[in-house]
């Protein structure tokens, strides 16, 4: 008799390769299909075992999809990854990681979870280092979930879907909580305005790098466009004052200065640019200038979700204050989300 022979294919490429054509030879179609479709089916998942504790769980590791999103970009595409992980029964644990475009190195001594910090961590604190399964987060995942489009804040349906609020209030109270030490800071800008028993009016301009008219993203609008549907809404008289939330140092200027008879409220230690890059990307002396990008961002998404109206361009920040607004089961007075419709070109998108 024959003896087997004994030699081992070592490289697993070369394993892989005879291997399916081994299964294609004999006309295994289901191995066949199930190799196609790794990548694509949102049924077909990889658990490792990491420990062994949170037994009859399956962690569900959700952090940063690339580090070129801007900061409410990350939070549409955790809000999608929460949706996917509640449908398959999973239990979310949101990592961010160095790759993050706000990843600070001095904040980082003190956790080592970028999500941690502007959000409190989850109640539950599951350990994904030592869980017995773990699933970590894939883009294509969320991108076959049935509600996949609706996480798109270019669509200006997506601000009027009231399936997707009722969908994402539970996940963002729940997931998404904001430290009350930023959500005090917004309480008290808007003070002296609400104090008087006055209505304010959310402003958010998307400036700098929108003026460079990348595929797919909203057209971009100008500061004249802005103030005119600014002076709209304060012709309804529902408002005695304007919060404006804004990247760009000369929109704030003349915006500003086209409304000095009403209380016109803003944060001056934002970090702005006059130029056409994303302050994402910038560069700074100040001490935790990452942390700090992102701090001034969130407080300014939710300070707009705090005010009694909205005027707004389609953009993540908008989108994410109007998710935010919907989740406390609250609606603004008046809402104008302003359309000039999305590019169709071939500039993509890059880090300048």
């Amino acid at each position: 008799m024959k003896e087997k022979s004994k030699f081992k294919i070592k490289h697993p490429r070369i394993h892989l390769l005879l291997r399916t054509l081994k299964r294609i030879v004999k006309k295994d179609d289901y191995y066949v299909q199930r190799v196609l479709l790794l990548g694509e089916d949102i049924d077909l998942i990889d658990i490792e075992h990491k420990g062994d504790i949170d037994y009859g769980k399956i962690i569900y590791v959700i952090s940063e999809n690339a580090g070129n999103e801007g900061f409410c970009a990350t939070l549409r595409f955790i809000v999608g990854f929460l949706m996917y992980a509640k449908q398959h029964g999973f239990a979310p644990k949101i990592r961010l990681t160095k790759e993050f475009a706000y990843y600070d190195e001095e904040k980082s001594k003190e956790t080592d979870n970028p999500w941690e910090y502007y959000f409190l961590p989850e109640d539950e604190g599951y350990e994904e280092e030592k869980a017995l399964n773990v699933v970590n987060a894939k883009f294509f995942q969320m991108m076959k979930i049935k509600e996949y489009p609706w996480i798109d804040a270019y669509t200006l349906d997506n601000y009027y879907n009231k399936d997707l609020f009722e969908k994402t209030a539970p996940l963002i109270n729940k997931y998404m909580e904001i430290k009350p030490e930023i959500l005090d800071e917004a309480s008290m800008l808007l003070s002296a305005v609400r104090n008087n028993a006055g209505k304010i009016l959310g402003v958010h301009y998307r400036g700098t790098d929108f003026k460079n008219g990348y595929n797919d993203h909203p057209v971009y609008i100008d500061e004249k466009q802005m103030i005119e549907e600014i002076k709209k809404a304060l012709e309804t008289n529902k408002f005695q004052g304007v919060f404006l939330a804004t990247d760009d140092k000369s929109a704030l200027d003349k915006i500003k200065e086209s409304f000095d008879k009403i209380d016109f409220l803003f944060y001056p230690d934002v970090f702005r640019s006059d130029g056409n890059r994303s302050v994402a990307f910038s560069k700074s002396d100040r001490r935790c200038h990452h942390y700090l990008l992102g701090r001034e961002i969130v407080r300014d998404m939710y300070t707009l979700s705090i005010c009694d109206g909205l005027v707004a361009g389609k953009s993540s920040v908008s989108y994410m204050s109007n998710l935010y607004k919907h989740s406390r089961y609250e609606e603004y007075e008046y809402m104008h989300i302003i359309d000039n419709g999305n590019n169709v070109n071939e500039k993509q998108f890059e880090i300048q």
